[in-house]
């Protein structure tokens, strides 16, 4: 007899199996990344049909399978409808959803944060779909991007020099080196060999530590006053970062670069 579970999982991309079943890739509460067959899901009828779309977050029963578990009943909590119907919400929430498929993956032991990981990914889907604006919608995946790289291990230092660990001049007029081999910043005394890598104005990088240090929903003084180029200067920075720390590219970067002005 198959043995049934129950979690909460957040859907991120479905794909068909067959002419009636669907594959649903999702981040579970419990189980962090999963795929599960959604059995007649493609059906005109299906009660799951409408649950198993992108960005929507269930209360699902499943049984256990030798390859893929299978979702037998599926309650929404929250459908964060307002995505699916703004191209740039549904490009930054995709973006998203690569991260959390690429960063969560077998490969990486993240037992520990799977509930952590799917409350940030729940509140962040939540405050995307009530964004007002394109400057709302990259300021809160500026501010996941930061705290899902922190839970990983895998966070910007913006505070201190990645070599000698001795605080960055803060200088308003000033910028720092960031380097993408060692991945952080490096202050004037350290700057002795070739790298890859690009000056962050000061401001800049400020303004990204003080994101670094609030929840996804808290405001800073700057939420109110920053431009959309520094929040594109930002996110691409982050986007940059991550390309090199993965050494691939994601899927919605075609869309993104649509979307977004460089």
């Amino acid at each position: 007899m198959k043995k049934s579970f129950t979690t909460e999982a957040i859907n991120l991309k479905n794909y068909p199996l067959n002419d009636n079943d669907s594959i649903v890739v999702m981040f579970s509460k419990t189980k962090g990344l999963m795929r599960a067959i959604a059995k007649g899901s493609k059906r005109p009828k299906s009660k799951l049909g409408a649950r198993i779309q992108m960005f929507i977050a269930n209360k699902l029963m499943l049984f256990e399978g030798r390859n893929f578990d299978t979702i037998s009943e599926a309650q929404s909590l929250n459908t964060f409808s307002k995505i699916r119907y703004d191209l740039d919400k549904l490009s930054y929430s995709m973006y998203i959803a690569e991260l959390v498929n690429t960063f969560c993956s077998n490969q990486y032991n993240l037992d520990e944060n799977y509930c952590e990981i799917y409350n940030l990914l729940f509140k962040y889907y939540e405050c995307i779909a009530n964004s007002q604006n394109k400057n709302e919608t990259m300021l809160y995946s500026i501010k996941f991007i930061i705290k899902f790289m922190n839970i990983l291990g895998w966070g910007l230092d913006f505070e201190y020099c990645s070599k000698c660990q001795q605080k960055l001049n803060n200088d308003e007029n000033k910028s720092n080196l960031f380097s993408f081999n060692s991945g952080g910043f490096i202050c004037e005394n350290c700057i002795n060999e070739p790298t890859l890598s690009i000056k962050i104005h000061n401001k800049i990088r400020m303004f990204l530590l003080e994101l670094s240090k609030l929840e996804i929903q808290s405001k800073t003084k700057y939420d109110d006053v920053v431009n959309s180029f520094v929040l594109e200067k930002c996110f691409l920075f982050l986007k940059k970062y991550i390309d090199t720390l993965t050494n691939k590219r994601t899927k919605i970067f075609e869309v993104l670069n649509k979307t977004t002005v460089v």
